[in-house]
C-alpha cells in the first residue's frame, strides 16, 4: 500500500471511529472536542489525519465548528439519524474540486447535502482516489459521482462493473447502463446564439472552455450546432480555459482578426468577465462595440458593468436533484436520466450591433 492509500485507510478509519461513538452517546452533548494534536496521539496519527476525518464529521452534521472556540458535538435532536436506506450511500469528487470551480461546486454540494440533511440521510464523501483502494467503499453502496472529464468516465465505470450502484453527475458518454443528471448544455449555448441573432448579430465569436471537460465539449457543440442553424457569416472559436485571464487572451485576439465579431458567447461567466476588460483596454465598450454572454449566473455577473447577461446553470437543484436519485438507487429503484434546463438571464451585456443601430 502506497503513502496515500494509508493516509486515506487511516482518516477513514479514524472517523469511523468517532461517528460510532457520537453516535453510542460516548460523547456528551455540546462538548468540545479534543484538539487535534490530543486526538492524533490517540490514534496515533498525524494531525492532518485527523483534520480530515473531522472535516467529514462537520459536513455529515454531526460536530459543528464555532471559529475561535472549537469543534463541538452536534445535539442529539439535531444529529442525523440512521440510514434509512436499503444500501449505503456515498459521494465522490475530484480531488482538487475546491481550486477547480468554486462557483459550481459549492452550490452544488449545499443543494446536495440540503435534501440529505431533510431526509437524516448520512452520505460519506471521498475522493476520486477512494477508488483505487478497495475496502473503503461499503459492499453495494450507492455511489453519486461529480464528474468532469474524460478520465472520470473510466473510474465510474470500474465502480459499475464492481457491483456499486452508480449515479453519474453530469454527462455520462460511456457504454455502461449509468443514470446521469445534467444540465442540457448544448440547447443552452444554442439559446444563447439564438439571442444574438436576433438582436441582428451576423458574425458571433465562442470563447471555448477546458479542452478534456465534458461541460466545454458539450457547450461547443451547442455553439456549432446554433452556427450551422443559422448559417452565420463567421462563427471564430478561440480559448482553452474558463478563467478571466483566458478570456481577456482570447477575446484580445478576436478583436484583432480583420473581421471582429460583433457579438461572443462564452463558456463560462468568469471568461466572460476577461472578455469585457479586454473590449475596455481597446477604448471600446460593452456591449455598443460588442455583445458579451456569459455562462453560469455566478454571483459576479449581476455586478460587474455592464451587468452580464447569461445562462443561468441550475447548480442548487442539480445537488439536489441527485441526492433525490441516490437515494432512489440506495433503495434498489429504477432510476432514469434527468436532464436540467438553463435559463437565459438577459441584462446589460447584448445588443444590437452597430450596424443595424445605424439603420435604426
Amino acid at each position: 500500500m502506497n503513502p496515500i492509500e494509508t493516509q486515506t485507510k487511516k482518516y477513514r478509519e479514524v472517523e469511523q471511529v468517532l461517528r460510532r461513538e457520537i453516535l453510542e452517546g460516548k460523547w456528551a452533548e455540546d462538548n468540545c472536542l479534543p484538539a487535534a494534536q490530543v486526538l492524533a496521539k490517540r490514534f496515533s496519527v498525524a494531525n492532518m489525519t485527523i483534520r480530515q476525518a473531522v472535516t467529514s464529521l462537520v459536513e455529515e452534521g454531526l460536530l459543528v465548528r464555532v471559529q475561535g472556540k472549537g469543534t463541538f458535538i452536534v445535539e442529539q435532536e439535531h444529529a442525523p439519524e440512521a440510514p434509512t436506506t436499503r444500501f449505503p450511500m456515498a459521494l465522490l469528487v475530484p480531488p482538487d474540486w475546491k481550486w477547480k470551480d468554486q462557483y459550481y461546486f459549492g452550490e452544488l454540494l449545499d443543494g446536495f447535502q440540503q435534501v440529505m440533511q431533510a431526509g437524516g440521510h448520512r452520505t460519506s464523501r471521498f475522493d476520486y482516489d477512494v477508488v483505487e483502494n478497495p475496502g473503503v467503499l461499503e459492499t453495494g453502496a450507492a455511489i453519486a459521482c461529480i464528474i468532469l472529464e474524460e478520465p472520470h468516465l473510466e473510474l465510474v465505470e470500474r465502480l459499475r462493473d464492481r457491483g456499486y450502484r452508480v449515479l453519474a453527475v453530469n454527462h455520462y458518454t460511456g457504454r455502461r447502463s449509468i443514470p446521469c443528471i445534467r444540465v442540457d448544455d448544448i440547447h443552452a449555448v444554442e439559446e444563447a446564439v439564438d439571442h444574438l441573432v436576433a438582436k441582428g448579430h451576423e458574425r458571433i465569436g465562442f470563447l471555448r472552455g477546458v479542452h478534456a471537460n465534458i461541460d466545454a465539449k458539450d457547450r461547443l457543440r451547442g455553439f456549432r450546432a446554433a452556427a450551422r442553424r443559422h448559417n452565420l457569416r463567421s462563427a471564430p472559436e478561440m480559448g482553452d480555459d474558463f478563467s478571466e485571464s483566458s478570456g481577456y487572451d482570447a477575446a484580445q485576439r478576436l478583436l484583432s482578426s480583420p473581421n471582429p465579431p460583433t457579438a461572443i458567447v462564452c463558456a463560462s461567466d468568469l471568461s466572460a468577465i476577461g472578455a469585457i476588460r479586454a473590449v475596455r483596454d481597446r477604448g471600446l465598450s460593452v456591449p455598443h462595440d460588442l455583445s458579451v454572454v456569459g455562462y453560469g449566473n455566478f454571483s459576479v455577473a449581476d455586478y460587474v458593468i455592464p451587468r452580464l447577461t447569461t445562462m443561468r446553470q441550475p447548480r442548487m437543484e442539480l445537488g439536489a436533484m441527485a441526492a433525490e436519485m441516490l437515494i432512489r438507487l440506495a433503495n434498489d429503484e429504477v432510476v432514469d436520466d434527468v436532464l436540467l434546463n438553463a435559463e437565459m438571464m438577459v441584462r446589460e451585456s447584448t445588443t444590437r450591433p452597430v450596424s443595424v443601430l445605424a439603420a435604426v
